[in-house]
């Protein structure tokens, strides 16, 4: 595993550091039904053909085969193949037909369906212009006419929806291998938290970072496992990273303590343990005070308290990772462009600063802005060190971030 000896490091070099310390989780089959949102370990193929047998495209009489001639044509009516029939009816004699639904299994060596609103039946028997006969459109789809048996489904590396389920399920499949789900654990540091709202007292707040990384960490795929709060003492955070054989988890992540305060001890805590810290620093905005290293297997995040950083940070470098893991080809953050609405003037234009912004579809262009201060932010605006002022109008880029990022 590689670190750089500068341990403050750009947003490219900080994801280029943890990008060579990933490893990849072991795979499981799964069924089909609990395979939403999980990573396919491989290409999947089909395993039956699709259709898997020919079928009916119409309401309309299946005819027998070799009959092309002009005039009228009459058939005698020996059978009726309704869709879900599953004993197969036998080749038409000559001069005879069945009526059948859309869907049914079209009888072998028959090549053709006419609509039933083409023909007229009397008396157990049905009647056929015989122009109809030599149409181009038979009305029948045939056995693997639309996916064969062997062909490539889903592509390894992809995250499957339920689009991917519904093809899979067609094609035969129940079990699919995927990649682990990452195990992720997370404490929350700070003497004034508590883990709810009931009793609290004056200078005491509620540890809110706690349902934010549960919620962001299950998005991105992994099992989140809540270590609780950790006092801003050497004690308990030389106690939590001291338990670190028993966390048993791929990644720990801690929020707070992270800063040049006297109470600020999360990295020498995590020093003193043994943990081998890759950066302790980011050019970034939020991000300066942010540490990613290792303790044994473990791959360790210490980020900032206040929950927007923590937020901004889990999207930018965390979940990146924990795709990463789980084997997604591109783990983002997924980029583009987007037109400014308003006019920014950044006041510490020396490093990077992604901002909470809100991405809309505007006069037909992709636009953003500021979000507002309790609007669902679904992209960072990435404002560029040694920019000090943005017009209204110019072209920047955005990370996208939550349910947007997850579609495209």
């Amino acid at each position: 595993m590689k670190s750089f000896d500068n341990k403050k490091s750009s947003l490219q070099q900080a994801q280029q550091i943890i990008q060579e310390n990933i490893h990849s989780l072991p795979h499981e089959k799964v069924e089909l039904a609990t395979a939403l949102n999980r990573f396919a370990f491989t290409d999947i193929t089909a395993e039956e053909p699709v259709p898997a047998f020919a079928e009916s495209t119409r309401d309309g009489y299946v005819v027998s085969s070799g009959d092309d001639g002009s005039g009228t044509r009459r058939y005698r009516i020996v059978n009726e193949i309704a869709a879900g029939r599953i004993h197969r009816v036998g080749r038409l004699a000559s001069g005879t037909a069945c009526r059948i639904m859309t869907g049914g299994c079209v009888p072998e060596g028959s090549e053709r369906v006419v609509p039933y609103e083409q023909c007229i039946e009397r008396v157990g028997e049905v009647f056929v212009d015989g122009h109809l006969l030599q149409a181009p459109e038979s009305f029948i789809r045939k056995a693997g006419s639309h996916i064969s048996r062997g062909q490539r489904l889903v592509h390894g590396g992809v995250r499957l929806q339920a689009e991917h389920l519904e093809l899979l399920s067609s094609c035969g499949i129940q079990s699919v291998a995927v990649a682990g789900k990452p195990a992720v654990g997370y404490f929350c540091t700070g003497s004034e938290l508590k883990t709810s709202a009931a009793g609290l007292k004056n200078g005491q707040k509620v540890s809110s970072n706690a349902f934010l990384l549960a919620g962001i960490l299950t998005s991105f795929g992994a099992t989140p496992r809540n270590f609780g709060i950790v006092g801003d003492t050497s004690q308990e955070l030389s106690k939590v990273f001291a338990e670190a054989r028993e966390w048993d988890v791929d990644v720990m992540i801690s929020t707070g303590g992270m800063g040049p305060g006297k109470y600020d001890l999360v990295e020498k805590a995590f020093v003193d343990a043994g943990g081998k810290v890759f950066f302790n620093a980011l050019a970034v905005r939020p991000g300066k005070a942010v540490l990613f290293g290792s303790l044994g297997r473990t791959l360790f995040f210490g980020l900032p308290g206040p929950p927007h950083a923590v937020r901004t940070l889990l999207h930018t470098l965390a979940g990146p990772l924990l795709l990463a893991m789980q084997g997604a080809k591109n783990p983002g953050p997924k980029r583009l462009q987007a037109y400014l609405l308003h006019p920014i003037e950044v006041k510490h234009h020396n490093v990077l600063h992604l901002k909470d912004g809100v991405l809309v579809l505007s006069g037909g262009k992709c636009s953003v802005r500021f979000a507002d201060q309790l609007e669902t932010v679904n992209c960072h605006i990435l404002l560029q060190a040694g920019c000090a002022r943005y017009p209204a109008g110019e072209l920047v880029d955005v990370h996208l971030v939550g349910d947007l990022s997850a579609s495209l």
